[in-house]
């Protein structure tokens, strides 16, 4: 049975959506430490209602925390509105409800989503960097190598306080393009309107023969092709120039064109000058995947210092 029909057709959940989550009287707690250090499966316990979970920590997620249906059952919790979310022409269909949420330091009413589809295969759920009550938010990719240094970029929270991600900005061509890392994920990916405004502006094209699929939240499959620049956009020393865009999501990516046998611009020999004047409206969010940072062995986000942090080894010829 669908969640939004049960949701509208159940006057209890009106009843439910009125009242507010009482915060019992509890016992002084004990503050969490100052650093969360993540490795592996990136899973944290936090009570919901008192009950433990296992929830999967990305640095990409957005929004509340998001369980698995049936751990909603489990809990008995009641939707109190509706939620979706679109990925192109895929809609997800999910509810919202208020709940206790504990990381260690006593309850706090908190929002939490869930869906008919699975949000993890590994947990209970996932929840976003940005809900953690911690200063610094760590996650180890790699043993560490000689000669490492660290990367500092200003954290940018964007999107409204319900819809949170973090990440940092990059100016290219008139416009700051988010840069989110998404460390499940191994390519860059970009959505159609923003291969457009990358393309144009940093003279792009689609590599021949690339096509493929972006698995994106809750198992969603998207397909894509792999697009190059010539011209790199330059994140901190990181050289970002190659991404997999969505082709069928939120726009026709018709202005990236296609790389030509032996095309010119992709010749380091040569110096060209793009002749290509700089268009698209981008969606101003682009994913950097863990193949870009693979020579770094971990990223921390300073929730008190509004900074992300890298540590890398040399970057790969």
């Amino acid at each position: 049975m669908s969640l939004l029909p049960l949701l509208l057709a159940s006057p209890a959940i009106a009843v439910a959506a009125q009242e507010p989550v009482p915060v019992p009287a509890a016992a002084p707690q004990v503050p969490p430490p100052d650093e969360l250090v993540l490795e592996g499966d990136n899973i944290i316990t936090v009570m919901v209602n008192g009950t433990p979970l296992r929830l999967e920590v990305d640095a990409d997620s957005f929004g509340p925390p998001v369980i698995n249906s049936e751990v909603a059952a489990r809990l008995q919790l009641v939707a109190e509105s509706r939620r979706g979310w679109r990925f192109g022409s895929v809609v997800v269909e999910g509810v919202n409800a208020v709940q206790l949420v504990d990381f260690g330091g006593g309850p706090l009413a908190k929002t939490i989503s869930w869906a008919e589809r699975f949000a993890s295969r590994k947990a209970d759920g996932t929840i976003g960097v940005h809900h953690l009550p911690y200063a610094r938010v760590t996650f180890v990719l790699a043993p560490p190598v000689e000669g490492e240094t660290v990367q500092r970029f200003p954290m940018k929270r964007s999107g409204s306080e319900a819809e949170a991600r973090l990440g940092t900005e990059v100016v290219v061509g008139t416009k700051k393009l988010m840069m989110i890392f998404a460390l499940k994920r191994a390519e860059n990916l970009i959505t159609a309107p923003t291969a457009n405004f990358i393309a144009t502006h940093q003279d792009g094209g689609f590599e021949p023969g690339s096509d493929g699929t972006a698995i994106m939240n809750f198992a969603v499959e998207r397909p894509t092709r792999m697009m190059r620049i010539a011209e790199p956009i330059m994140l901190g020393d990181l050289v970002v120039d190659r991404f997999a865009v969505r082709v069928e999501d939120y726009g026709d990516p018709k202005r990236v064109g296609e790389i030509g046998e032996n095309d010119p611009r992709f010749d380091k020999g040569q110096i060209l000058v793009s002749r290509r004047k700089g268009r698209g409206r981008p969606d101003l969010l682009t994913r950097i995947g863990r193949d870009q940072i693979a020579h770094c062995s971990q990223i921390t986000y300073d929730l008190a210092q509004s900074e992300i942090r890298l540590s890398c080894g040399p970057a790969p010829e």
